[in-house]
């Protein structure tokens, strides 16, 4: 299979504090791999590490065979990486399809007729064809977060990155939003998650990392790191967050 990202030895700190402890891991093509840990464990800097939202003290990080921290046009590599956040971060004064129409535009890879017909075909995608000419506030929050999603396959990336794309959203929209990922998996995208949907991990991911103080402390196929954790610190958080979703 072809690497698409190799991290090696990552090293991130802020200030005096270090977020992320020699991490190393590969993500092959059209791979889901799902990145979890309790809070503060550092999977969204890791995350943000990967398209250089943030800079790294140590180590090294390859997309595509290309060193991330000496890429010079950093726009121009993001093409090639989707990204979807927490909160959305739509722009509020523009239509969804202005929304979703406005990086390939301003880019230059698609004029505007050609944008608006991918943001049509992309709205059908997540299920939202009829709300093209609503603005973002009229959308619920599972409304919102299928748009970003549509929003960053608009630039036809080859990889998607997903930072606790649920966490926001009241449960009762959580799964329209991991139906929209779950449809994307199928497809062959390659995907980092960041994700407390511990359910989406189980059953979509090729494989799963558990994250705890900065460092990978177990990284397994979802089978055997969901029912034979091998370490004492992947169990307990285990057990935790399952008996609820068990009961």
């Amino acid at each position: 299979m072809e690497k698409v990202i190799e991290v090696r030895n990552l090293h991130k700190s802020f200030g005096s504090l270090e977020v992320l402890k020699d991490i190393s891991f590969n993500v092959e093509k059209g791979e889901v791999l799902c990145i979890i840990g309790p809070s503060g464990s550092g999977k969204s800097t890791l995350l943000r590490c990967l398209n250089r939202l943030e800079e790294i003290q140590a180590g090294d990080i390859e997309v595509f065979s290309t060193n991330v921290t000496k890429v010079k046009n950093i726009n121009k590599f993001r093409e090639k990486i989707g990204m979807v956040f927490q909160l959305f971060n739509l722009f509020p004064n523009y239509t969804v399809a202005q929304n979703i129409m406005l990086a390939p535009v301003q880019l230059g890879l698609m004029n505007k007729k050609q944008a608006d017909a991918k943001a049509l075909a992309l709205l059908q995608k997540v299920g939202l064809e009829e709300k093209k000419d609503v603005y973002p506030e009229t959308l619920s929050g599972g409304q919102k977060q299928r748009i970003a999603i549509a929003r960053a396959l608009a630039m036809n990336p080859q990889i998607m990155l997903f930072d606790e794309p649920t966490s926001a959203l009241d449960p009762e929209m959580v799964g329209e939003v991991l139906k929209v990922m779950r449809s994307l998996a199928d497809s062959g995208m390659t995907m980092v998650v960041v994700t407390h949907e511990m359910n989406f991990a189980r059953e979509v991911a090729n494989r799963v990392i558990f994250m705890a103080d900065g460092y990978i402390v177990e990284e397994d196929s979802p089978k055997k790191l969901f029912t034979n954790p091998s370490n004492k610190r992947t169990q307990a958080f285990l057990s935790s967050v399952l008996k609820p979703l068990e009961s």
